[in-house]
């Protein structure tokens, strides 16, 4: 995949799945895999373990944040959460696109963001803790 790098910094403010509103600039200084996945994708559930193992080896230097791209109500993306254990933060798709990580080619769609808040790679398709260490070994080594 090509190397998509913006001359404006990404911002998102969305809502938690305990209804508070997450911002991607409350992670400053850090670098952040966003990954979007729905509960009726298959790939996306099954990658939902390789995220997790990700963020725990990367605790310090990397968010993992989920985003739910589906117009499914809270409560029941909430109880799907906590069914498959998810460590990381869930947030909850908002009306506006997410430019210019949105529209989406598919799902999951997996985003890593530098800590200057730009997009520098982007990955259609399911990931695996390995290629998440790859990516970042990549970006973070220049």
């Amino acid at each position: 995949m090509p190397r998509v790098l913006l001359a404006d910094a990404l911002e998102y403010s969305l809502q938690d799945l305990q209804g508070n509103v997450q911002s991607l600039s409350q992670y400053q200084d850090q670098w952040v895999i966003v990954n979007f996945w729905a509960t009726w994708c298959g790939p996306c559930i099954r990658e939902i373990p390789e995220l997790m193992a990700f963020a725990d080896r990367h605790v310090e230097s990397v968010q993992v944040v989920g985003i739910a791209f589906e117009k499914t109500p809270i409560d029941e993306i909430r109880s799907f959460v906590a069914e498959l254990g998810v460590t990381y933060p869930v947030l909850i798709i908002g009306e506006e696109p997410l430019v210019p990580m949105e529209p989406l080619k598919g799902l999951p769609s997996t985003f890593l963001i530098s800590p200057e808040g730009q997009v520098v790679h982007l990955h259609v398709g399911p990931v695996t803790e390995d290629a998440l260490t790859e990516w970042l070994a990549r970006y973070v080594s220049g």
